[in-house]
């Protein structure tokens, strides 16, 4: 598919509510117009002068609804959520049973190679044990199997996988991570974080050409679900050179700001060149950092043990001295760092490293701590004052409240997921979902962001109601935070200069009732000034 260029013909869109956010939030005006001309947005006012201004524009008249900026998705596994659908799903598995029978059954339809899935969460489980390899044994008939938890920091493998990796009761756990082990210390078929990589590596990879499909994919998903452009969170060598080569042939159909794995080799190839200032639809946007692991697997790494395994106060994933010298490196190149912080002991060591770490090269391009999911109230507030972008992802919080408490125990509980509290402290939020491990629906988002409750209405009043946001301030989060966390003052507005990148629903999108906002599906989408096509076609 090559991407056709943006009309040099001036259109303008009409007949829609207009969401403008030029002040201290967005708002809603009526009567208003955009004039679009050669992917960029020429005018915005009142629709009749707009018509008197420009009387030779070709008419695109919409039928109420809303037009919005499209949204960006601030935190997504583009390659991971294309190939989503050539591998078994576990997401929503009621049980262990349930999630043997899929993988039974996927396996009895592909029947080469290794066994590969992802989704299952033992939190969701009666017992909320984790599986073991005998169990999966059962269900893969002897071929290798790897299946990552929902969260993607925990992988369930079989005994053939761990036989082919060496892995036994002698195996020391690896730098940050975890090889989970009986009583008798044999490993039990869960590898958290650091170990997954014993096994991982084994796995046959994917070629150029697969790969460049897998991407392909994933960005169709994303542009059917209302988006323009996507933060592609931790790229190896391989998917950057499939980006490289899809946007020389043209055929992005969404914008990717892409960030780099922390691979000392890749670091030091890519960070020498300049890092592109042009709005495009590819760029090298910084680098990725894990600091820790998932709260779900015991992996985030808290400041005192955990309430329900008071052995463990869970993993630094990379030393953070390690990190601490490379996110020198990643800013006085000119990029920006993005750090994966889950527990409050990770958020304070990434807000302490990017506190005395130096000012980045370019001041519109802040640093990211991706999910701040565990902080303490003093470090909430540091966010802001550093000019930390908080890049979250509302169904997180949905996803995990009922096990949450658990980890946290009452003391602590308090400290998760503190979106209110970003904003009061002047951070940025930034609006993502983590795609596969959440839907990357953003109105599935929009309502659990303004609710904190998950599609059933648990828990009632919403997971600690007070860091509810508002419907006005969850939009923001998704429009002009991204945009903001990206630097890029040309997105992420409805006004003259910016990018022609426009949603269209066809709903008064404030005046719906969260379980509505859910229902919701987009209607129109422009990229670069092109209307692309309906969900579903190519």
């Amino acid at each position: 598919m090559l991407l056709a260029p943006p009309p040099p013909i001036l259109q303008i869109i009409s007949g829609a509510d207009l969401w403008l956010d030029e002040g201290a939030a967005g708002e809603i005006k009526r009567g208003q117009a955009v004039v679009l001309r050669g992917g960029r947005i020429v005018a915005v006012g009142p629709e009749g002068q707009l018509r008197k201004r420009f009387p030779k524009a070709a008419q695109v008249a919409l039928p109420g609804g809303t037009l919005l900026p499209a949204f960006t998705e601030g935190h997504a596994h583009v390659g991971a959520l294309g190939i989503t659908r050539l591998e078994v799903q576990l997401g929503g598995a009621a049980d262990l049973q349930a999630a043997l029978n899929r993988i039974q059954t996927w396996s009895a339809l592909h029947l080469e190679g290794w066994i590969q899935g992802r989704g299952w969460d033992q939190n969701r489980w009666p017992g909320k044990a984790f599986p073991t390899s005998r169990e999966l044994d059962t269900a893969s008939a002897g071929r290798p199997a790897m299946l990552k938890r929902v969260d993607g920091h925990a992988v369930w493998v079989n005994t053939a996988a761990l036989r082919l990796a060496g892995i036994s009761k002698d195996t020391p756990d690896p730098n940050g991570g975890r090889i989970l082990r009986d009583e008798q210390g044999n490993p039990t078929g869960v590898l958290v974080d650091g170990a997954m990589e014993l096994v991982s590596k084994l796995v046959p990879q994917p070629t150029e050409a697969e790969r460049r499909e897998h991407l392909m994919a994933g960005l169709r998903d994303l542009r059917d679900q209302g988006f323009s452009a996507v933060a592609d969170m931790g790229i190896g060598a391989g998917d950057l050179a499939a980006y490289r080569s899809l946007d020389a042939a043209h055929a992005l159909p969404i914008r990717v700001f892409a960030y780099l794995s922390h691979d000392s080799q890749l670091l030091l190839q890519e960070l020498k060149q300049p890092r592109g200032t042009r709005t495009s639809f590819f760029q090298v946007q910084g680098v990725k950092f894990y600091l820790d692991g998932a709260l779900g697997s015991r992996g985030a790494r808290l400041l005192q043990p955990y309430a329900d395994d008071p052995a463990s106060t869970g993993l630094w994933v990379t030393d953070p001295a390690k990190i601490r010298q490379d996110v020198a490196i990643t800013l006085k190149a000119g990029y920006q760092p993005a750090i994966h912080a889950i527990g409050d002991a990770a958020n304070r060591a990434a807000l302490d490293l990017l506190e005395t770490t130096g000012k980045p090269t370019r001041p519109s391009l802040p640093a990211r701590i991706e999910h701040a999911q565990i902080a303490a109230p003093a470090d909430v507030a540091r966010f802001g004052k550093l000019r930390v972008i908080a890049s979250v992802q509302p169904v997180h919080c949905t996803s995990d409240h009922a096990w949450t408490p658990a980890r946290l125990g009452p003391a602590r509980v308090d400290a998760a997921f503190p979106w209110r509290g970003f904003l009061k402290g002047g951070a940025t939020l930034a609006f993502g979902s983590d795609a596969p491990i959440e839907d990357p629906n953003p109105f599935i988002a929009l309502a659990a962001a303004e609710t904190r409750e998950d599609p059933d209405g648990n828990p009632p009043g919403g997971f600690l109601p007070a860091q509810r946001l508002t419907r006005e301030e969850t939009l923001r989060a998704y429009v002009l935070g991204n945009a903001m966390a990206l630097g890029r003052k040309d997105m992420g507005r409805l006004r003259p200069g910016g990018v022609a990148d426009l949603l269209w629903v066809e709903v008064p999108i404030l005046q719906l009732t969260p379980a509505e906002l859910r229902k919701v599906r987009p209607g129109r989408l422009w990229v670069n000034g092109l209307e692309v096509p309906a969900p579903g076609r190519p």
